[in-house]
């Protein structure tokens, strides 16, 4: 095995929290970070990990946390840009601010992050990008129209950048997890006023009680172990060929399938070749 640089974002729990972990084990030189450094306590100092804090939306920390993974391990071989939540409820009743932020922390810091660390990856003519997507990053769900539309953005950048960074030996794979036990479904969620209080004079009432339910019964309960992801992302970090997309969990690749059912139908999509002026 080849030690590596893991540059972790979003390590306070979850997946971020289990790729840390796994990674210090196997021997590699971590670089944890998380918005409240505190909540990183759990990993005991070393002389393989740096822990920072790093909020992804604050361009100062990520070039101040560049610099000092730089000063501390020299390069920075893996990626794995993680930092992310979701956002429920109905698109009409969901605030611009709330959007925004979404948009900010899930898309565009992971932008950020991302075009900061290549001139690095590309001076060594290797490196690893994991961007942790979602299956929802697959297929769009009612309620959840702001985190698929991050999540989404994320799925179309790392197609777009694996094609065009294959020449500087940069691998980049969009992570598309189901459900897993994290904190997403709960502590991390931020909901709509409307799902918060479940208001029956919203017109998507039902809509925002079917979300509710669904979060409420799977949180903590999902079938996913965040273990499971860290260990093949470990010996994905090694590989000299990867896929673009990995899928994982048996609820997401039955998503991804029944999402393949559906572009064979015509209710779903149909085509229409230059010549053809007629619906």
């Amino acid at each position: 095995m080849k030690k590596q640089v893991w540059f972790i974002t979003g390590c306070s729990t979850g997946l971020g929290k289990a790729f840390a972990q796994k990674a210090l084990e196997a021997g590699h030189n971590v670089v944890a970070t998380a918005r409240n450094i505190n909540s990183l306590d759990y990993l005991i100092p070393s002389e393989n990990l740096l822990k920072l804090t790093l909020d992804v939306i604050e361009s100062s920390q990520i070039e101040e946390a560049i610099q000092k993974i730089l000063e501390k391990f020299g390069s920075i071989d893996v990626l794995v840009n993680n930092a992310g939540y979701g956002l429920e409820g109905a698109f009409e009743e969901l605030k611009m601010e709330d959007i925004r932020k979404q948009m900010d922390t899930n898309f565009l810091g992971l932008v950020e992050i991302t075009q900061k660390v290549l001139p690095i990856m590309r001076k060594q003519k290797n490196g690893y990008i994991f961007n942790i997507s979602s299956i929802a990053g697959k297929r769009g769900i009612a309620g959840m129209s702001i985190y698929n539309a991050s999540k989404f953005a994320v799925t179309g950048l790392s197609e777009a950048l694996a094609n065009e960074l294959e020449p500087f030996g940069i691998k980049v794979v969009a992570v598309a997890p189901g459900p897993y036990r994290t904190d997403w479904a709960g502590r991390s969620l931020v909901k709509s006023e409307n799902l918060k209080t479940l208001d029956k004079s919203s017109p998507y009432y039902e809509l925002n009680q079917r979300v509710h339910d669904y979060m409420s019964e799977a949180d903590g309960k999902q079938p996913g172990n965040p273990e499971q992801i860290a260990s093949i992302l470990l010996c994905a970090s090694q590989k000299e060929k990867l896929p673009v997309h990995m899928i994982f969990g048996e609820p997401a690749i039955d998503v991804w399938n029944r999402k393949l059912e559906k572009y064979q139908s015509t209710d779903f999509i149909q085509f229409f070749p230059h010549e053809q002026y007629e619906f």
